[in-house]
């Protein structure tokens, strides 16, 4: 049997403890952090699609958004252009909602656009005045909310 014999330089130090960096001291939680923010993301993305709260405005919705502030034109040539945009280039379950978030402009004129665009869209009347009192012009709103909510899967 061998006896071990000291190397000639000697015993060799140990190597320096490293310290545990942030990382690899709390990997695991960043990892689980990073994940619940993924899901939770994805998941408000998914409802925002499939309810359509509107928190992502599409193309669509830019654009019908875009052609319903030209409604307040001093020109009645841009206005007329816009309505008729917003009618036939839009798809009506982008206008809809759009517009019933228009009657509730400060605008008079925008609020007779889009009444009337709304009109025509539906062939309905919700008894919306662009001239009523406020309160009046609130619960009409509601109405087209309410009819909307119950009706924008025909669209």
């Amino acid at each position: 049997m061998m006896s071990a014999e000291p190397s000639p330089l000697g015993t060799l130090p140990a190597p320096p403890k490293r310290r545990a960096t942030f990382w690899t001291r709390h990997r695991a939680a960043i990892l689980t952090v990073a994940f619940a923010l993924y899901t939770i993301a994805l998941g408000v993305c998914i409802a925002d699609d499939v309810l359509h709260l509107g928190l992502f405005p599409t193309e669509l919705e830019r654009e019908a958004r875009s052609l319903i502030a030209q409604f307040d034109s001093p020109d009645a040539g841009v206005r007329s252009q816009a309505v008729e945009r917003l009618l036939n280039d839009v798809e009506a379950f982008v206008t809809v909602p759009e517009l019933i978030r228009a009657l509730g402009s400060t605008s008079p004129q925008r609020r007779a656009l889009a009444d009337e665009c709304l009109r025509q869209i539906t062939q309905i009347h919700q008894g919306f005045d662009p001239n009523a009192p406020p309160a009046e012009r609130r619960a009409a709103v509601r109405r087209w909310r309410t009819w909307w909510r119950e009706n924008r899967y025909r669209y």
